[in-house]
């Protein structure tokens, strides 16, 4: 087998809760990553956080981490308040600012701050082939299967989709090369602007999902 390592992007914002879980989200990612051996594919870790005016908060001497300045008060009040829209927004400003650059690594695992490594993590995705492009692996939620009551909060980002070529997944956990997160990023951010300021895809989606749906459908 081929080793292909990947770095992980812890996306979190600079809250106290937040700063909290990120540390026991790293304390096992690195649990697992030595667990997995000299060979293992979880190389590299980077807390992308979005914080106010971009400042290292009460975590950032524990959890090797950038930092780039949160969406402000007055933009997320024209989207109700969410807050997860700092997720996508935090990924394209990693990559606006050059902050990707510190990542060696072909893949990237987006993850979240609740999320919690049981055993090591290998490398889902998969390499492209002569017939086939490569392809990001995600984890499939219950709660994100489209139907055709679905297509037209689909078609505000994807005028010509529809529910049927959609993936009940959402931007993480995913493992993606890097790239391709740069190229997907803007429009997942564009797409959650889009869902998140209209009153039609609350009515139809569960509010708190519209960034995952944000995401499947760019992807």
């Amino acid at each position: 087998k081929t080793r292909r390592p990947f770095h992980t992007l812890l996306t979190g914002q600079g809250t106290t809760y937040n700063g909290w879980q990120s540390r026991i989200m790293y304390y096992h990612w690195r649990k697992q990553r030595a667990a997995d051996g000299e060979c293992t594919e979880m190389t590299g870790f980077t807390r992308v956080c979005a914080s106010e005016g971009g400042l290292p908060d009460a975590a950032a001497p524990y959890i090797p981490s950038v930092f780039v300045p949160s969406l402000t008060p007055e933009v997320l009040a024209k989207y109700g308040h969410f807050g997860v829209l700092n997720r996508p927004h935090s990924v394209v400003e990693f990559f606006r600012r050059g902050l990707a650059d510190r990542v060696k690594e072909k893949y990237v695992l987006v993850a979240e701050t609740d999320h919690v490594l049981t055993k090591p993590m290998p490398n889902l995705a998969t390499d492209a082939t002569a017939d086939s492009p490569p392809l990001a692996a995600a984890h499939g939620f219950g709660y994100m299967h489209a139907s055709s009551g679905h297509n037209s909060v689909i078609q505000y980002c994807w005028p010509q989709g529809d529910f049927k070529s959609l993936q009940a997944v959402g931007p993480s956990p995913l493992i993606i090369e890097k790239e391709l997160l740069r190229k997907v990023a803007p429009l997942w951010l564009n797409c959650s602007y889009i869902l998140r300021g209209r009153p039609e895809p609350a009515h139809r989606i569960q509010d708190w999902v519209l960034e995952m749906w944000g995401y499947s459908i760019t992807a």
